[in-house]
């Protein structure tokens, strides 16, 4: 897969949906530097972000833009990607109720909450 007019367009669409926290740019500037790095399965794209934690190290799944089965293919690269960095676990945020179904090894951790200042 290559970053194409369509896949920018859903990108862009989920970065209005968190909030404008990114922007298009924000996203290939961290791809570059390495703050971010980028995962393809077939026609799905994911973004990550490794998390250093002081008892721990995590990979965050930003965004996920694509087909729902290849992201569950993708799920398995990340994983193993993840592992091999001595991460201990893998998180991501959606809008509650966006995945209709359940995979295994997933829990709910709590919903995120956000307010303006």
């Amino acid at each position: 897969m290559t970053a194409d007019k369509f896949m920018m367009k859903k990108l862009e669409r989920a970065l209005e949906q968190c909030g404008g926290i990114f922007t298009l740019e924000d996203i290939k500037e961290h791809l570059q530097d390495g703050r971010m790095q980028g995962h393809v399965v077939g026609d799905t794209w994911a973004i990550t972000q490794i998390l250093e934690w002081p008892r721990s190290k995590s990979v965050n799944v930003v965004f996920v833009v694509g087909e729902m089965k290849d992201a569950l293919e993708l799920e398995a690269v990340i994983e193993k990607w993840a592992k091999n960095l001595g991460a201990s676990f893998i998180t991501g945020t959606g809008r509650d109720g966006w995945w209709d179904f359940k995979t295994p090894g997933w829990k709910k951790m709590g919903i995120l909450y956000s307010k303006d200042i």
